[in-house]
């Protein structure tokens, strides 16, 4: 079956954006008790993850200890006035009851210095022993726009905490979540001590509704499992309340407010870096900045540097203009002021200045080598003419000077062929502050700038890069491209045909690099997802919206997905490219469906094959037809939905008469339409005498379907479509055994096959169909702890979405299965809010039950 749709990936030659995940390579599932693979149980209504349990300390084999300390940014600062706070990190580690802890406060209050204050006394006290491991996300930027990912730590962390097989799982296309669970698992194998600074990258701006929750998939499932989980300690800095561990700050995951300085603290920090005065002038200044860390540094070494430390010449940075409510606002002024002084130093003030301005090109670390290639000739105009010809001393004299002023801090590292040379990095308030100094006043300078940088790191990166982390300069690459305004040249040179290998989409299929890959999507939008940029084609503009949703969705971000998929159907009837907007409106209408808008997924669908027909594209036609009858179906419309299934496979027959069947996602829909009797039956436990040749037959009958796909099986056929044939066939078996005698053999197999490959397949909009016949097979096998353990992952996973059908059909397991008025309840409250017609039958059998055992 290699013709027809392809499942899993945008196409950049005609737009068309299935939405879902083919990965090729196999991945072993494990499980966790020989029952359940990830589970979970549900106490007065709230989820509960139960990850692959460890054993205690004590009873673990010895294993030699490991370290990792190359991550958290070492730029340079007094810290004083935290002696309290460092006491309270090691009773944290050293108390079993905590597993996480999270320190919150805006940028430059002190957070990472704090944590590798920390992290060096405990490394002196070689860590009791423990595995030490710590990662920084802050390089990744911290603009509201920036989409960031956690897939380069999940890989790197995976590796080190599980060897082997850590490796194996990090080099797979398994999702996101699937790692992260995993690697929560390896941590907690032993005592380790894990950092992430930074995180607030990976979660959602205060701008948007979703405010603090985590983006990553990944990296939400490794810190919940660790909060359920953890012989050692995670530490956690940001500056956004991390809401997905909201369930646990009372527990195990306790969450800390970083405070300024008092005024006492502030003034003895003033005076350690030389700055005098009268007392009440020093603590002035220091609530004038309301105690910020970072501010008071630079002011104070400022003051040393530029006035003999005379905190009366405090008046030369205009504090007072300053928005505290902005994060760094104060800080800001501070810089603005060594910006001012440098540039009246003469030629040493010029190259400080030029070599800060080069940071605010870069959102990590700036490597030597790239720094070498903005230094060579020709100069660029307003940023590299102090720098252009100067020798190594006066390089490394200008770098020493701006570390001594606390700005930056340079990392040697061994180039090879040409020496030691320098990385340079700097807090992200000063990054942030001399890119908008520079893209706002020297625009020029800042395109052209990024153009050097992007031909770098084109012609100096492997043309085809095996692994993500040998990906990432041609991710940096596609960044710069589009900041130096080529995004058409980024866009086909760079990301289609060396990040995603054209169709072969080399970075998702076989590294699985959903949020990486939606990284760099996101260089083409402004802002996302709303505008691609005109810089790029027509066409391009709409692969590169149906990619954006494409990602999104395939990284559970639901919600998200809708606005490009609109945005991408408004071109496309502009356009009057009727194939791609019946294409577009048919997974808008799936996409709607899945969010639990069953109205706007009927008309969307009704929509869709409106399209179809203008197009005269006989697929789009089969596409949107069974898209719509799936929509009527879930919305009750039974009797409207089987004439359009029936009408879509007269047509399927018509175009692939060698597949005259309907296959694949449309396949699995009729399929489920076929056995909603049967599935209804199943769940009252029995079938009347009146219905029961009719169930019969409807069994028969999806069975033979569903072997059929089998016998047309061909090695290029998705991982997905062969998981959802795996679950009719399961479902089949399952409700046989159950209205027919039990038999529960063909059923585990199917379902277990179907369960190894949806998650393989990367699709977390499609797991919960899954979880939920799993759940209902080990209930009957005498299995109830493992029935609740997959509908609290399924529930999981829908809360998250959100994806209120599956928390209906959920709730409505969990009270026929165990007896719950209460989820029936809230079964019948979900399927009336989102007129999910589809199950009103199944809920009043089951409130009629209940009644009858009550």
């Amino acid at each position: 079956m290699s013709e027809g749709k392809v499942q899993g990936f945008p196409t950049k030659v005609d737009q068309d954006e299935p939405l879902e995940v083919a990965p090729s390579q196999p991945v072993t599932v494990t499980s966790g008790d020989g029952a359940v693979s990830v589970g979970g149980n549900v106490s007065g209504g709230v989820v509960v993850h139960n990850y692959p349990q460890a054993p205690p300390p004590s009873s673990l084999p010895f294993v030699p200890q490991k370290i990792r300390l190359e991550e958290l940014p070492r730029v340079s600062g007094e810290l004083v006035g935290r002696d309290a706070r460092l006491k309270q990190l090691d009773e944290a580690w050293s108390d079993p009851k905590t597993h996480i802890v999270t320190i919150v406060a805006w940028g430059g209050v002190g957070k990472t210095a704090l944590v590798a204050e920390w992290e060096g006394r405990l490394a002196a006290r070689d860590f009791d022993g423990a595995d030490a491991f710590d990662w920084s996300f802050y390089s990744q930027g911290t603009r509201d726009e920036v989409s960031a990912s956690g897939e380069p730590f999940l890989n790197a962390a995976l590796r080190f905490f599980g060897g082997d097989e850590g490796e194996q799982i990090a080099s797979s296309p398994r999702v996101a979540e699937e790692k992260g669970r995993e690697l929560a698992a390896f941590v907690a194998g032993r005592k380790a001590l894990l950092i992430l600074d930074g995180l607030e990258p990976l979660q959602y701006p205060p701008s948007h509704y979703l405010h603090g929750e985590l983006k990553d998939p990944g990296v939400a499932a490794l810190l919940k499992g660790l909060a359920s989980r953890n012989p050692g300690l995670c530490v956690v800095t940001t500056r956004e309340s991390v809401t997905d561990l909201a369930r646990y700050r009372s527990t195990t995951a306790p969450e800390w407010k970083l405070e300024g300085l008092s005024p006492e603290t502030g003034v003895e920090l003033l005076k350690k870096l030389g700055v005098w005065g009268s007392k009440d002038d020093l603590a002035t200044l220091v609530e004038d900045v309301d105690g910020h860390a970072l501010t008071l540094n630079l002011i104070g070494t400022f003051l040393v540097k530029a006035h003999g430390g005379d905190v009366r010449k405090r008046d030369r940075v205009k504090l007072e203009k300053a928005d505290a409510k902005i994060q760094g606002g104060h800080a800001f002024k501070a810089i603005a002021a060594y910006e001012s002084w440098l540039g009246t130093g003469g030629e040493e003030g010029a190259r400080q200045l030029a070599i800060l301005r080069l940071l605010g090109l870069f959102d990590r670390p700036a490597t030597g080598e790239c720094l070498d290639a903005l230094r060579k000739e020709p100069a660029i105009p307003v940023l590299t003419d102090a720098l252009v010809g100067l020798d190594e001393d006066d390089w490394r004299l200008a770098v020493s000077s701006l570390s001594d002023c606390g700005l930056l801090s340079p990392s040697p590292v061994s180039g090879e062929g040409r020496g030691e040379s320098w990385d340079l990095d700097a807090h992200p308030l000063i990054r942030e502050y001399f890119a908008k100094q520079l893209r706002e006043k020297t625009p020029e300078a800042w395109c052209a700038a990024h153009g050097r940088l992007f031909e770098h790191l084109r012609d100096t990166t492997e043309q085809f890069p095996k692994t993500l982390e040998g990906l990432q300069p041609l991710y940096q690459a596609v960044a710069h491209g589009c900041h130096a305004g080529r995004q058409q040249e980024a866009c086909d040179t760079i990301y289609f045909a060396r990040i995603l290998r054209g169709q072969e989409f080399y970075s998702i299929r076989k590294l699985g690099a959903f949020g990486t890959d939606l990284g760099a999507v996101a260089c083409f939008f402004d802002p996302p997802w709303r505008r691609v940029s005109p810089a790029l084609s027509e066409a391009d503009q709409a692969w590169l919206l149906n990619q954006a949703a494409f990602h999104l969705r395939a990284l559970g971000r639901l919600t998200e997905a809708l606005e490009p998929l609109r945005v991408a159907l408004d071109q496309g009837i502009e356009q009057k490219t009727w194939n791609h907007v019946a294409s577009g409106a048919s997974n808008l209408s799936e996409l709607e469906l899945t969010l639990g808008d069953v109205a706007a997924a009927v008309q969307d669908g009704e929509q869709s094959v409106t399209f179809a027909d203008r197009s005269g594209d006989a697929f789009r036609k089969i596409e949107t037809s069974t898209t719509q009858a799936d929509a009527l179906h879930q919305s009750g419309r039974r009797s409207d939905a089987l004439p359009l299934f029936r009408a879509a496979e007269r047509l399927q027959e018509e175009w692939q008469p060698e597949y005259p069947r309907l296959y694949s996602l449309q396949g699995f829909q009729y399929c489920d339409l076929l056995l909603a009797e049967a599935e209804r039956a199943a769940g009252r436990g029995a079938v009347g005498e009146a219905d029961r040749a009719a169930v019969s037959d409807a069994l028969l009958e999806v069975e033979e379907r569903g072997r059929k796909m089998f016998a047309w099986r061909v090695p290029s056929d998705p991982v997905l479509d062969i998981a959802l044939d795996h679950l009719t066939l399961g479902r089949v078996a399952l409700y046989r055994s159950i209205l027919f005698g039990p038999d529960f053999a063909s059923a585990t197999a199917e379902i277990e096959q179907a369960m190894d490959g949806l998650r393989r397949a990367g699709a977390a909009h499609h797991l919960p169909k899954g979880l939920l016949t799993r759940a209902w097979l080990h209930f009957l096998k005498g299995h109830p702890a493992a029935a609740r353990a997959f509908l609290a992952e399924a529930q999981e996973i829908a809360e998250r979405g959100p994806m209120p059908l599956f928390l209906a059909d959920i709730a409505l397991y969990r009270g026929r299965l165990f007896g719950d008025p209460a989820a029936l309840a809230e079964a019948r409250r979900l399927i009336e809010k989102h007129g999910y017609g589809r199950r009103l039958e199944e809920l009043a059998d089951a409130e009629a039950a209940m009644q009858l055992a009550g």
